[in-house]
């Protein structure tokens, strides 16, 4: 089961992570806002939900799955533009998701969060320090540092995975982890996506929230 933000289960990484999923043979269940367009691959089931409302999450996940993958993120134009999203986006609807899955016996999770969160900090490049002192990004991580705190509280089997700068490019091999953060450190969306699904579907609990670089 997927959720993804910014333009539904067919944007970005959970598009990508949606039709790496359907490949590898997974019935997957994708869920959009309900306003938004959205035509998923064929047999993937397509529902409609508000992250940000408990109910509507919780009558999502009382459908069963076997794990979620949570692709949210905040949502802006650019840096600088006006925040389409809530400041605590990310957290409350992680909040929202691992309640559910709590309260319908669902184990295993996997987010996408953002190398330089929580305790990675120390190893951001200068540009992204001064990004985040000065735009929205720095709002953007201060989020995800909530939620991945939400996560170390629960019982759940989770990854907060925290990839480089993301990029369109063409997916070639696997993701590689590393402690690291260089100004020209990148990773394409969907190389992030087959790392989640990899996480999901055989977890390696030794790092909960892997940096990833390709």
């Amino acid at each position: 089961m997927a959720y993804e933000a910014r333009r539904g289960a067919s944007g970005k990484c959970g598009g990508h992570l949606v039709d790496l999923a359907v490949a590898g043979g997974h019935e997957v269940v994708a869920v959009a806002r309900p306003r938004t367009r959205l035509d998923p691959p064929q047999n993937v089931a397509l529902l409609r939900s508000d992250v940000l409302d408990a109910g509507s999450v919780s009558d999502v996940l009382s459908t069963g799955a076997d794990a979620v993958a949570s692709t949210l993120g905040m949502r802006y134009t650019h840096p600088w533009a006006r925040r389409w999203s809530p400041d605590d986006f990310v957290y409350r609807a992680i909040s929202n998701i691992a309640r559910a899955m709590q309260e319908h016996g669902i184990q295993r999770l996997c987010m996408i969060s953002a190398a330089g969160v929580g305790n990675s900090r120390p190893i951001l490049n200068r540009p992204m320090r001064m990004m985040l002192a000065i735009s929205n990004v720095g709002v953007a991580y201060s989020d995800l540092d909530r939620a991945e705190m939400l996560l170390q509280q629960t019982d759940l089997d989770w990854h907060a995975v925290r990839p480089v700068t993301l990029t369109n490019k063409k997916h070639r091999g696997e993701a590689r982890i590393e402690n690291s953060y260089g100004p020209l450190a990148m990773i394409p969306r969907r190389t992030v996506a087959a790392f989640m699904l990899a996480q999901l579907e055989q977890p390696r609990f030794e790092l909960r929230s892997p940096v990833i670089h390709r």
